[in-house]
């Protein structure tokens, strides 16, 4: 379905280029749920609006790396071309709906001007297949909020209507930005439902950005942690959580709340601060928050090593195999 290679995105910036994404490969398979996850500021959603042709040009480019959806090169595509695939056959669920819907367009003028672009329905096919998705969606009197404005709407339903922005075409890919971040946990329970609900009955495959960890376990075939912009560990969703083998990805799954925790536990954050992205050189980025940590990695890039044909991981040292709680 879609295959990354080796992709680069460099921003031009007053303060010199900072690297976003260095040299980041993946895959995502007909009808599976890949799991992006890192620290803000680790290049997932870079590689995301990459691979939709939406980085803001000429700040953001493609320095080299290949990406391929169904078969088709999108790196060199042209503008139209990829307007054609977007919102058809690939599609994006921004990060917040608070922002991404326009304020001053009624919902029903949002969602019918993507079928309107990518599709010969008439207006009255259109309006249904609209209601047909809301109600999909469990959007409560879908006919009163296509004539709603985004301002009388919760954010629950906001996300709502961008998931069903994103379904109105059935399309092959779903990336979804986060989409859960600024709701409470009961209606981010219901998204995630929703989306497992769209990934069962049309086989979409789906890439979930996030940083909740819980998030993945529950949603996610495969999971990839990214850091300073690279992949530095990568498997099935079991490997991440009961093999893992770098240390970065240890310090996120050590951070989490157990239940075996009790009262006066402290949960153990991973030292220091991501680092700056402009001075990351040929070492490994992660180096200076390790306690593993050796003059091998603050002088020389980790290659990727194999743990199977399925689970790798970019460490000199890495830590022990054992489960998690």
């Amino acid at each position: 379905m879609l295959e990354v290679n080796n992709l680069t995105v460099e921003f031009h910036t007053d303060n010199g280029v900072i690297r976003a994404v260095d040299g980041v490969s993946f895959h995502v398979r007909p009808g599976e749920i890949l799991g992006i996850v890192g620290e803000s500021g680790s290049g997932k959603s870079v590689s995301c609006l990459a691979i939709m042709g939406l980085l803001q040009k000429p700040a953001a480019r493609i320095v080299s790396g290949s990406i391929r959806f169904m078969g088709k090169e999108l790196t060199s595509m042209s503008d139209e071309a990829l307007r054609q695939i977007r919102g058809r056959d690939l599609s994006i669920i921004f990060q917040d709906p608070f922002t991404s819907l326009n304020p001053y367009l009624k919902i029903s003028t949002q969602l019918l001007e993507v079928i309107h672009y990518h599709s010969s329905l008439s207006k009255t096919e259109a309006f249904a297949r609209c209601i047909e998705i809301l109600d999909l969606l469990g959007v409560p009197d879908a006919e009163v909020r296509m004539d709603s404005y985004p301002h009388q709407l919760s954010g629950g339903l906001k996300q709502r209507i961008m998931i069903a922005m994103s379904l109105l075409l059935e399309p092959k890919l779903i990336i979804a930005d986060e989409p859960t971040t600024a709701l409470d946990v009961t209606i981010q329970a219901q998204i995630l439902e929703l989306l497992k609900k769209i990934n069962s009955l049309k086989h979409t495959s789906i890439i979930m950005i996030t940083h909740d960890l819980g998030v993945v376990a529950g949603l996610c075939d495969r999971v990839q942690v990214m850091y300073a912009g690279r992949v530095v560990e990568a498997g099935s969703t079991d490997e991440i959580f009961y093999k893992t083998r770098h240390p970065y990805t240890r310090g996120l799954l050590d951070s989490i709340p157990s239940l075996e925790m009790k009262v006066g536990d402290r949960l153990r954050p991973i030292p220091g601060s991501p680092p700056d992205l402009s001075r990351v050189g040929e070492f490994c980025a992660f180096a200076e928050r390790c306690t593993r940590a050796t003059d091998q990695c603050r002088t020389q890039r980790p290659p990727i090593s194999t743990e199977n044909e399925h689970h790798s991981y970019a460490c000199f040292n890495p830590v022990a195999s054992r489960g998690v709680a």
